[in-house]
């Protein structure tokens, strides 16, 4: 059998499946050829002769689809369709196919013409063309006429309308793989409703199947199911399932409908539904719920509904249960519809509801319904109703079934005449039969006078009686006194009794004895029931269960078992549970005492027998798992039997059986055995119940027997038994009473019991002979010393305890009688141990401590104290040696383990600090405490221990420490060490322990001596206080010192401190004679270096190169390099980083080839300036070396900074795509210049542009250079994994932020880079849920960023979560916490709110909004602070608030309020005033003005920016430069403005007072220049005079980069004139720098500006801001060079200059120039200026107009240009655009906008309206508007504008909603056009007045906001 046959076969098999071809959706292929091949040509020629109407239904299908193509017109066509399929004729798809695709042009046409002919009966015929016209029509179908409405039901209800009643299983299957909307689709679904009534239950049933399932169940179309639009079940039903619901189970409903309810759509679900969800509900109680059920199946034919109901409720064999409620419910809704139809039903019918379809329900039929029933049927059909009641009559309750009987008896007596006619008595033979026929399992129900009625048999009538009547029959007195008559009937009833009859029998004749009170029967009665009823048992005992067992055992046969025997026993089986067996062994328990002492035996025996049956794993009864009580397992299997059984025979059913839990149960024999069994006694508790029941005069013969036991199996007694045992004889044996002789023979019975003694018990026992002769109580010890081995360590530890306790006897040491006092102790205490120190101690009476202690020898009191555990502390250690004579002799000639000597150590350290002469320190330290020394602590090492030592003992200390002493393992550290010194050596005003004149004492290498290798932790303030100026002279020089200082793990300011006093008393101090990193002191004055001979050159700096490499010092590198003459590759290599410090002459000087061999060290210099590695770049290049390839741009390292953009444009892009993956390189060209690091990412853009490319490829660090316009991802594109690692700039990510919506990725992991692209647009396809955790991702983080965001974006995120804001304000950005209502901030809360704010930036919020004074004003009462005074607590919960407060607030503060000054982004002239305030005051941490230094300087972070020369002038110029050569750096590294660079440079320079003669100050050479603090220490003047034009340009980029002031700028500028007179060359204008803004338009016309990299250099930024004229200049210049224009490069570089030039040059910018740039600051621009530059964004990016927030993220810059109809047009595209867009709108545009377009463009932003509202141009808006318009917005803004009272009738000849973007419309018209209301009445007209004044204020706001 083949694949196709075998499904073929299983389709048959179950034809409720779907065919074969359903399961894909197969195309038909149209063989033209092959179909025609078979058609005559004389038939295709008579076609082509005979076109008309009348002949086209003469030709076959074939005939017509096989005609040459042409001219079948539409109503032939349709007439083709009506007769052929008329006529059933058949023809396969193929050949419709052929027919319609020729027919294509006519086929809509004839479709729906054919669909008004259409016959009302349909056929097969229909299947075959519709299958064709899906493949002709519907198959290609595009997706906009899929979800065309209009369309599909053109096509569907009118054009296929027809042909639906007859679909194939493929053209279901097809069509619902379609993309069609949810609306056609339910209007395909209505097709094929119409055309339902057509369709047989199998054709609907494949419409569902094949079509509506599949297409609901998609998970690929856009509303699943189609359930979004649904707003109830009932309508999602009938318009996504139509007439096919029907075939549908609720769980089909359910999957595809989730939200599907049954109590919506129950009015349409079909019967057979009804009863599916019947069965699937949880309908317990719900009797609601059976009532809506029956409601539904009573419309329409109840009768059918409810056999469908049934039908399907019974179908599967489970029969479904019931609550009684539910059941009783459905019973009588079922028998209101069908009872007045039972009694019709034919028996057949009567026998399928009464035994199939009632049957879960039957249960709740009731006497009255059974009686309507019957009451008029024949017997035959009663005779099927009574069996079908008793097929579950166990469901019926007692009372009914009893009713029911009497109902079914009343039908029979009425029915007397012809029940036993033959009709009624077909296959009833016996009386027994019609019993059974006639009445079923009621009969027992009837009473024996009831049956007698009807003639039966005596016999037929007692076998019918229950058991129950039975045994009421035998209880009458006469019966009962029968016993042979008794016995016949038991004989009868037990034979074949069931079990159930049998307890129904005893419980009824039991009671009735017990009534009787009869409490014995006849013996020969009482044999036989017991022997009768155990015999019919016996089968039966299988089915007891233990309450089966109890009631027969010890309710129904108790009476009768004092018969029992042997043979009774028998019967009983051995397989029943142990729980049954517990039942009859207690019911023979309740009568042991009418049973024989044979009896008891046979019981036991039976027991016996029964247990070891059961014995499993040495249990017997014991249920697995469980815990089962001795007591109760004794109990429950032998009761009162147990007496005659072995202990033995317990333990042999019970292993684990416990005889002490039961030992009061037990015989004394039992117990001794239970106590010769170890494994019984589990501890005290089991003994004390063992010797409880054991009378102490029983104690002797007791413990007789017991040692017996013990002594042999002493292994198997625990300690904790033998411990009881002997606490019981201690307790309860008298033994203090008895004799010494009689104490001694009880020592001997317990001797087995004493062995591993406990030691709790031995001061019991010792006590025993406490009050006994010394010779007694010294052999109990003995005794105890015999067994020692047997002993554990704590029980020997228990009895060294008593003999210490009996040698602290009130008389002390009552048995010593001289000689070594170790040697007594040693005798008296054995084996047992020694006392430790302590002890021992306690031992010596005070007045003979000394006495005692001197008998010990040296060694005798090392043997002590090596004892282990002797010493636990130094305390009595100390008592002991500071009473000991010969401590020194002990120290030198004992040795003593290191846990002894760490012990000893403190007790002797005060006798080596005191040591005072040299020798005697050395003895201490060299042979004394050699091996001690090691064990120092921090507390011996500490200041309060060695603060009395002497000079000589301290410098011995330090040096011991510094070399000798390992820290590793101690409890202290180096700078434990150092704390030490400090405190020893800081105790004294001078330098303590140097004396001049004591030979001990005045070596001048007094840091070495006193300090030593601890020198790495000293500070400037601890150097400056340990020694005087005038004594630091003497020990400057010294060659130790100096080796010492040579350390660089000392901290720098100390080093360069030494070295500044060094050079200060010895200005000619040799550089030669410095040591190693001392070198690296920037304080070693740089003319020592620039005296230096070549050779020593080089010698310094190989030194430099070991010891301070990683140290940059530019003024040392230009001193050493221009001793330098000559220059070749081994030069390079000798200079290394001091090659920065070449001059531009000495670079050009070099030949190109020995550059190139020095690539390797000049690539790798980290401190080339812009012009020196231009030089390089150029030399190099100008020879051999081409920039070409990534080989050679590695190989350039750091010298890449001086690449010109140009040599980046001419390598390949592969070349740089392979160059960005070394991230050395990536490093180097960040700090190259922007323009080269565009260039470098244009190149790998140019590779591949798309998205995910460009953010593949471009390093992540440079990414801030990709046009924004690239960062817009494909659906699914976006790798937020790669996006993630790169840094972004806000616009950047405010372009792809959309994006995470799409993704799944954890938030909190995002970058603070690509956080700050959220918008309110952005985030608008985001859940709620998602918002909030990208703003809880924006929180402060350690170790993280801050998120930088602007004011947008933070009200925008308050607007987004301000209804559902914690209190756990860290949880939120803090800038955000700026924009909070203080009605968000619950009182308890503030000052948390206040915490949490002063980590924000204030100056992030517009000055307008005035956050700073209302924040603090809020804080005040917050933190409830009256008056100026701000105290510590106030200003640490203010923090950056302070940024924000006034002079007066600043002054009257906490000190404190400093640090936090130092976070602030800028300070006020009052806010410095009132720092400086504080700081001359003293009272800050900085202290009083007098003790001001450099340190102090550094101290304050960067408040110096800030000081004026109120505060400058308390310090030195010498510290002021010093200061500042740390300072600047800092400065310009973090860009600081240079207007503020400029004020430092001015409070530090004073004005020469008059015109000096020449250079004072030296002139200015490239070592100058190379000093971080140039040019302090010039005055304008001098700088002038100093300055010579070479100097000026061999070092112009160092010049111009120090230079802030503008009159220095100036002088720089002239004297670059005189420099080039012929003009400034495009190299030397690239360094000008800041310098430049100071040019006038005379000197830029001398500028050669011809290069991009010149224009790149002259617009950056942080150089400051050009004037218009001036940026106009410079760009024009650049324009004039042929081949430059206004690229993306230009544009990128002028940026915000772009406003200097005209609209007619900005006309040139093209819109790929626009497209590929960053985002351009246009703010300063005209409103003309604007225009221009929006028209060609917007074409630039009309591309995405299909994405409105792309587009609007794209131009929102531009849009301060956009027309009114750009703008209104925004309005409606759901962009929420940012307050600060919306006020850069042109003003005209802005006036002329509705509250209603207003509000449709700031959307989530529309709040900020209110905020902003005292802005100029939103107050301007706002008072343009109606108030009632502006209630709408519901933000509470006010308008000046009043509403309108009167309505004129006047109309308006004011053009209305004028659009047009070309022409500018005046305010006036603008406000005048909005006077027309939306109702159609017009305002009332204004007055010429008032609109006079409009159009003024509405011009004077246009020039206030025009652009200076």
């Amino acid at each position: 059998m083949d694949v196709r046959s075998s499904l073929e076969s299983l389709q048959e098999a179950f034809p409720a499946c779907a065919k074969l071809d359903s399961f894909t959706c197969k195309d038909t292929h149209v063989d033209e050829k092959l179909i025609c091949s078979e058609v005559e040509s004389s038939q295709l020629q008579a076609l082509k002769d005979d076109n008309s109407t009348e002949a086209v239904c003469n030709f076959t299908i074939t005939d017509h689809a096989c005609a040459p193509t042409r001219r079948l017109s539409a109503e032939n066509l349709a007439m083709l369709l009506k007769c052929s399929l008329e006529s059933n004729q058949m023809y396969v798809v193929e050949v419709w196919q052929l027919l319609f695709q020729k027919a294509s042009p006519v086929l809509s046409q004839a479709l729906a013409s054919f669909s008004a002919m259409v016959p009302t009966a349909m056929g097969a015929a229909y299947s075959n063309p519709l299958d064709a016209l899906r493949e002709v029509v519907a198959k290609n179908l595009t997706q906009d006429q899929l979800k065309g409405e209009d369309f599909v039901r053109s096509w569907f209800q009118m054009r296929l309308g027809p042909f639906l009643a007859s679909p194939s299983t493929n053209f279901l299957f097809c069509l619902g793989t379609y993309n069609f909307s949810c609306q056609t689709y339910q209007i395909v679904v209505g097709a094929f409703s119409n055309q339902s009534p057509l369709m047989d239950d199998n054709r609907k049933r494949a419409v569902f199947t094949h079509f509506i399932q599949p297409f609901l169940s998609r998970k690929d179309l856009p509303d699943p199911g189609c359930v979004s639009s649904a707003n109830s079940s009932q309508f999602w039903l009938q318009a996504n399932l139509g007439n096919f619901s029907q075939f549908a189970s609720i769980e089909d409903l359910r999957a595809l409908y989730p939200n599907f309810s049954s109590a919506e759509a129950l009015s349409k679900l079909s019967p057979s539904q009804v009863a599916e969800l019947l069965l699937s509900t949880d309908i317990s109680n719900d009797t609601k719920f059976v009532d809506q059920v029956f409601e539904r199946l009573q419309v329409g034919n109840a009768v059918e509904n409810v056999d469908a109901f049934f039908t399907k409720l019974t179908e599967k064999e489970e029969v479904p249960e019931f609550q009684v409620d539910v059941r009783d419910r459905v019973m009588n809704k079922t028998y209101d519809i069908m009872g007045p139809f039972f009694p019709k039903f034919p028996e057949k019918d009567l026998l399928d509801w009464f035994h199939v379809k009632l049957v879960p329900v039957l249960p709740s039929f009731t006497p009255q319904m059974l009686q309507g029933v019957i009451t008029n049927i024949n017997c035959t059909k009663y005779h099927v109703i009574v069996s079908g009641m008793g097929k579950v009559v166990s469901d019926i309750a007692q009372e009914r079934r009893e009713e029911i009987a009497a109902v079914l008896l009343q039908y029979l007596i009425n029915s007397a005449d012809v029940i036993n006619q033959p009709a009624c008595r077909v296959n009833i033979q016996t009386d027994s039969q019609w019993v059974e026929t006639n009445l079923g399992p009621f009969s027992q129900y009837a009473t024996y006078s009831e049956l007698k009625f009807f003639n039966l048999s005596q016999i037929t009538i007692v076998d019918s009686l229950s058991s129950g009547q039975k045994a009421e029959f035998l209880l009458q007195s006469d019966i009962l006194a029968n016993v042979s008559l008794v016995i016949t009937v038991f004989e009868r009833f037990t034979t074949s009794a069931s079990l159930e009859n049998l307890e129904s029998f005893f419980n009824t004749f039991v009671g009735g004895l017990a009534q009787q009170n009869l409490t014995a029967v006849n013996p020969n009665m009482r044999d036989n029931i017991l022997n009768l009823t155990i015999t019919a048992l016996a089968p039966k005992f299988h089915l007891l269960n233990p309450e089966g067992f109890r009631l027969w055992f010890q309710v129904y046969l108790p009476l009768f078992l004092p018969s029992i025997k042997s043979t009774t026993f028998e019967i009983i089986p051995r397989n029943i549970s142990c729980s049954s067996y517990q039942q009859v062994v207690k019911g023979l328990d309740n009568i042991i005492s009418q049973l024989s002492e044979a009896q008891n035996q046979e019981v036991l025996k039976f027991g016996l027998d029964y247990l070891k049956a059961q014995l499993t794993s040495g249990l017997s009864c014991v249920d697995a798992g469980t815990e089962t009580n001795d007591r109760g397992w004794l109990k429950a299997n032998f009761g009162q039997f147990c007496l005659q059984a072995s202990f033995k025979s317990f333990l042999s059913l019970k292993k684990d059986f416990k005889g002490a839990e039961v030992a009061d149960l037990l015989t004394f024999s039992q117990l001794k055995e239970l106590a010769a069994t170890p494994s019984q006694l589990n501890g005290t508790q089991d003994v004390t119940k063992v010797m409880t029941v054991i009378e102490p005069a029983d104690f002797a013969a007791f413990f007789d027997s017991l040692a017996q036991a013990v002594a042999a199996q002493s292994v198997n007694y625990t300690q904790e038994v033998k411990s009881a045992f002997l606490l019981a004889v201690f307790d309860r044996g008298g033994l203090p009473a008895v004799s010494d002789e009689d104490f001694l023979e009880w020592l001997r019975r317990l001797q087995p019991l004493l062995i591993d003694l406990s030691p709790n018990l031995v001061p019991r026992f010792v006590s025993l002979a406490a009050n006994r002769s010394c010779a007694t109580s010294q052999e109990t010890i003995n005794v105890l010393h015999t067994i020692q081995r047997t002993l554990s360590n704590n029980t020997k530890t228990e009895v060294y305890r008593n003999i210490l306790i009996f040698l602290q006897d009130p008389t002390p040491l009552k048995c010593y009688s001289g000689g070594s006092f170790y040697i007594f102790l040693k005798n008296n205490f054995l084996s047992f141990g020694f006392p430790d120190v302590p002890s021992f101690i306690s031992l010596l009476p005070p007045t003979r401590k000394s006495e005692l202690l001197n008998t010990i020898s040296t060694s005798e009191l090392r043997q002590f104290l090596i004892q282990p555990g002797v010493i636990s502390n130094s305390s009595g250690i100390c008592i002991i040696f500071s009473n000991y004579n010969n401590t020194p002799s002990f120290l030198e000639n004992e040795d003593v383990p290191d846990d002894v000597r760490r012990i000893i150590l403190p007790c002797v350290w005060p006798l080596a600090l005191s040591s005072n002469r040299r020798s005697e320190v050395d003895l201490w330290f060299n042979v004394r405490l050699r091996n001690y020394l090691r064990f120092l602590t921090k507390d011996l090492i500490s200041f309060n221990r060695v603060q009395n030592a002497s000079c000589l003992t301290f410098q011995k200390l330090v040096s011991f420490m510094g070399k000798n002493f390992t820290f590793t393992g101690s409890d202290f550290g180096q700078p434990d060490v150092y704390t030490t010194i400090r405190s020893y050596l800081g105790a004294e005003s001078v330098a303590r322990c140097y004396n001049a004149t004591d030979p001990d004492l005045n070596s001048t290498s007094w840091f070495v001596n006193y300090i030593g290798s601890f020198v790495i932790f000293i500070t400037l303030d601890d150097f400056k206080n340990f020694v005087n100026t005038s004594q630091l002279i003497v020990f400057l020089e010294d060659k130790a010192n100096l080796e010492l200082f040579n350390n660089a793990a000392i901290p720098q300011d100390v080093t360069d401190y030494y070295i500044l006093q060094l050079y200060e008393f010895y200005p000619s101090f040799g550089l030669m004679m410095l040591p190693g990193s001392l070198l690296c002191s920037p304080d070693i004055p740089s003319s020592l270096f620039t005296s230096l001979s070549e050779n020593d050159t080089m010698a310094i700096l190989d030194k430099l190169k070991t010891f301070c490499n990683s140290t940059e010092n530019p003024e040392r590198s230009a001193a050493l390099a221009s001793n330098i003459k000559v220059f070749t590759a081994q030069t390079f290599e000798d200079l290394g980083n001091a090659s920065s410090g070449l001059t531009n002459s000495q670079i050009l000087s070099v030949s190109p080839e020995v550059l190139v061999l020095s690539l390797s060290i000049l690539s790798s210099v980290n401190t080339w300036g812009q012009d020196q590695a231009s030089n390089i770049i150029h030399r190099i290049t100008s020879s051999s070396f081409q920039i070409n390839s990534a080989a050679s741009l590695e190989s350039l390292g750091t010298l890449i900074i001086g690449v010109p953009s140009k040599s980046i444009n001419n390598i390949s892009a592969s070349e740089v795509l392979s160059a960005s993956k070394n991230p050395t390189l990536v490093s180097n060209i960040l700090k190259a210049p922007k323009v080269v690091q565009e260039a470098f990412v244009k190149k790998i853009i140019s590779v591949d542009s798309s998205p995910a490319k460009v953010v593949e490829n471009v390093p992540d660090a440079l990414a801030t250079e990709i046009p924004p316009s690239l960062l817009l991802f494909p659906e699914g594109t976006a790798n937020i994994t790669a996006i993630n690692k790169k840094t972004w700039t806000a616009d950047q990510a405010t372009m792809f932020f959309a994006t995470l919506a799409e993704a799944d990725f954890d938030t909190e992991q995002l970058s603070p880079f690509v956080l700050q692209g959220f918008t309110c647009g952005t985030v608008k396809k985001m859940s709620k849920a998602q918002i909030s955790q990208l703003i809880h991702a924006c929180r402060p983080r350690k170790g993280r960023a801050k998120v930088e965001l602007k004011e947008p974006q933070l009200t925008c995120m308050y607007n987004l979560i301000r209804d559902d804001l914690s209190q756990n304000f860290t949880d939120y950005p803090p800038d955000m916490l700026l924009y909070l209502d203080s009605k968000n901030v619950q009182k308890a809360n503030c000052r948390f709110y206040f915490s949490a704010l002063g980590a924000a930036d204030f100056s992030v919020a517009s000055s307008i909004l005035n956050k700073g004074p209302q924040k603090f004003r809020e804080a005040r009462d917050c933190l409830g602070i009256s008056g100026d005074s701000l105290s510590r607590d106030n200003v640490e919960v203010l923090g950056n608030m302070v940024c924000t407060l006034d002079r007066s607030d600043i002054e009257n503060s906490d000190p404190l309020i400093l640090e936090n000054l130092k976070a602030c982004k800028d300070l006020s002239a009052s806010q410095v005033a009132a720092m400086e305030t504080l700081l001359l005051s003293g009272k800050t941490q900085y202290g009083a003005v007098n003790s001001w230094d450099q340190q102090t300087l550094e101290g304050l972070g960067t408040l110096p920016l800030y000081l004026t020369r109120n505060i400058w002038t308390h310090f030195t110029a010498a510290t002021q430069k010093r200061f500042l050569k740390g300072f600047m750096p800092d400065l310009r590294i973090q860009k600081t403005q240079k207007w503020k660079l400029k004020n430092l440079f001015s409070q530090l320079t004073l004005t020469a007072a008059k015109r000096e003669a020449g250079c004072s100050e030296g002139n200015i050479t490239q070592v100058t220049v190379s000093d971080p603090s140039f040019p302090f220490g010039y005055n304008q003047l001098q700088f002038q005079l100093c300055l010579d034009v070479p100097i000026l340009k061999d070092n112009l980029y160092s010049i111009c980069q120090k230079v802030d002031d503008d009159g220095y700028k100036s002088i720089i500028l002239n004297k670059l004139n005189q420099a080039f007179p012929s003009g400034v060359p495009d190299q030397e204008v690239q360094m000008l720098a800041s310098v430049s803004r100071s040019a006038t338009l005379d000197d830029i016309s001398k500028w050669n500006i011809t290069e991009l990299d010149t224009l790149a250099a002259l617009m950056k930024p942080e150089d400051g801001t050009w004037e218009t004229a001036q940026s106009k200049a410079i760009i024009t210049k650049y324009l004039n060079t042929s081949g430059n224009s206004l690229g993306s490069s230009e544009l990128n570089i002028i940026d915000s200059n772009l406003c200097s030039l005209d609209t007619s040059t900005l006309q040139t910018i093209t819109a790929d120039s626009i497209r590929n740039t960053k985002h351009l600051d246009v703010a300063s621009c005209s409103t003309e200026q604007k225009r221009v530059l929006y028209e060609i964004s917007n074409t630039s990016f009309s591309v995405h107009r299909d994405n409105p927030i792309n587009l609007f993220n794209l131009v929102k810059g531009y849009l301060g240009g956009a027309p009114q109809a750009d703008i209104a047009a925004l309005s409606r595209q759901n962009i929420s655009m940012d307050v600060n867009t919306f006020r850069s709108l042109d003003i005209n545009v802005i006036t002329n906008l509705t509250v209603a377009n207003v509000q449709g463009l700031m959307g989530e932003n529309l709040r900020d309206l209110k905020l902003f509202e005292n802005d100029t141009v939103v107050q301007t808006w706002v008072n343009l508007q109606l108030q009632s318009d502006l209630d709408k917005l519901d933000l509470n803004l006010i308008t000046t504008r009043a509403d309108p009272t009167v309505p004129t009738a006047t109309n308006s000849t004011e053009p209305q909603g004028n659009t047009n973007s070309s022409s500018t419309t005046p305010a006036s018209t603008a406000i005048s056009s909005q006077s027309a209301t939306t109702s159609g009445v017009l305002e009332f007209t204004k007055s010429p007045v008032s609109v006079l004044l409009t159009a003024l204020l509405t011009a004077a706001l246009q020039i206030i906001l025009q652009p200076a």
